[in-house]
Parts: structure tokens; sequence; C-alpha cells
């Protein structure tokens, strides 16, 4: 999977994923000019009780020690690299998506949990998007087992109330991973049936150009008005 993938992204010159590095940066910062675990900027529910709202962002990209940081920070440079080509600024969206299905959990789910901070629950967004985007365009055996085992690693952290890959000096929330890799799941799952639908409207229309193989798309019948950010999926 990899090294065709990365194959692709050597095609056409040089390229960088310039939207992962610039997050990964302004994370990065955060970290050295905030330093750890920021009162001001951590999920707090009380003080987003108070109207401090920009705190259901900010509380996703400040972290609780050097080392939650630094797993965090490295895990977004790997996905962004793998997925970035593939989502261009559909990534963004993605974790912002993230982000506000694990406020929500949060919030409404888990009301005990008082404070939160990390990008991991929201990294796990884009890992189930990026697979599915990936296993859209190449169809690589290696792609269903890298997701299989990436629901495994979710599974066993809830199972055993832990954490796995990563170091906090809070304690570890593992439903935040699990409500991460849903949410993403769930996105990929509604574009995809978004566009089902639209196909099968297309092609009940004789006027249209239904099923029409659009560039990009990998050879696939596409829906040309569905616009997914799932290579295939247009």
């Amino acid at each position: 999977m990899f090294a065709e993938h990365l194959e692709k992204l050597r095609h056409g010159g040089p390229w960088l994923p310039w939207r992962t590095l610039l997050l990964a940066t302004a994370a990065v910062a955060a970290y050295l000019l905030l330093g750890a675990a920021p009162e001001n900027w951590v999920f707090d529910r009380a003080a987003i009780t108070r109207g401090e709202w920009w705190r259901l962002l900010s509380g996703h990209w400040v972290h609780s020690g050097a080392a939650h940081a630094g797993w965090d920070i490295g895990a977004l440079l790997l996905l962004g690299f793998l997925f970035e080509k593939t989502l261009g600024w559909h990534l963004v969206s993605v974790l912002l998506l993230g982000s506000l299905g694990i406020d929500a959990w949060i919030w409404w789910g888990e009301p005990s949990l008082g404070y939160y901070c990390g990008l991991s629950g929201i990294l796990n967004t884009l890992m189930a998007v990026g697979l599915v985007s990936l296993w859209q365009e190449m169809r690589h055996p290696l792609i269903a087992l890298t997701g299989l085992g990436f629901v495994a690693k979710v599974l066993i952290e809830l199972s055993g109330g832990q954490m796995l890959l990563t170091s906090t000096a809070w304690p570890g929330v593992p439903e935040v991973h699990a409500v991460g890799m849903f949410v993403g799941m769930l996105y990929t799952g509604t574009q995809l049936l978004t566009c089902r639908w639209n196909m099968r409207n297309e092609s009940s229309d004789p006027g249209r150009d239904a099923g029409r193989i659009l560039p990009g798309a990998g050879g696939k019948r596409t829906c040309a008005g569905c616009h997914t950010g799932i290579p295939g999926v247009r």
C-alpha cells in the first residue's frame, strides 16, 4: 500500500502535505508557547458553561505533556502524509467534524468528564476517513488489514481501559478514540450512501450523464454531481 501510494505522491513532481504541516506547526507552537495543559485553552466543562466556547476547538490542539504532544503531532504528520493528497481540504473538515463529534460525546455522553485535551481523538476520525479513501482508490488488501488492525486497537483500548501508542500526563480516555473512529465511519458511510442515491437518480434520467468516468476516479463510475472527497466517489 505505502509503496504504491508514495509513487502516486511522487507522480507529477515534488509534493508536500502543506495543510498538515501548517496544522502540525500550530500544534507545536501551542505547546512551546502555552506549555502543558494550558489553563485557558483545554476543554474545561465549567469554563465552557460560562461562555468560553473556544475551548471546544482549542482543547483538541493542546496537550498534557511533551510525550503526549510528541505522539499526537507525530501521528498527525504521518496521517497527513498518507491521506492529504487524496483528501485535500477535506482533511481539515474531517478534523473539524471529529472535534464536533467528540465534544458532543464528552458533553452529553460523559458528563463526569470535566477536562480533556489532545489530538488523538480527532486523529482517529482522520484515520477512518483516510483508510476508506485509500480503499476506494486502490482496493489493496493491506489497506483492509490496516483497517482491521485499527478497529482491533480501539476495541483493545476499550476493553482494557487504557490507550495504546500514546503517553499522557492526564488519565487516558480511550472512549474518545472509539468516538473519533465512529464519527469517521459515519461520515464516509453517509457520503457513500448519498453518492449511490445520486447515481441511481442520474441513471434513471436519460438526459443526464449518469455513471460517467471522471478523471482521478481510478476508472470507477461516479456521480458527476457528488463531491465527497472520497476518490472514486466524487
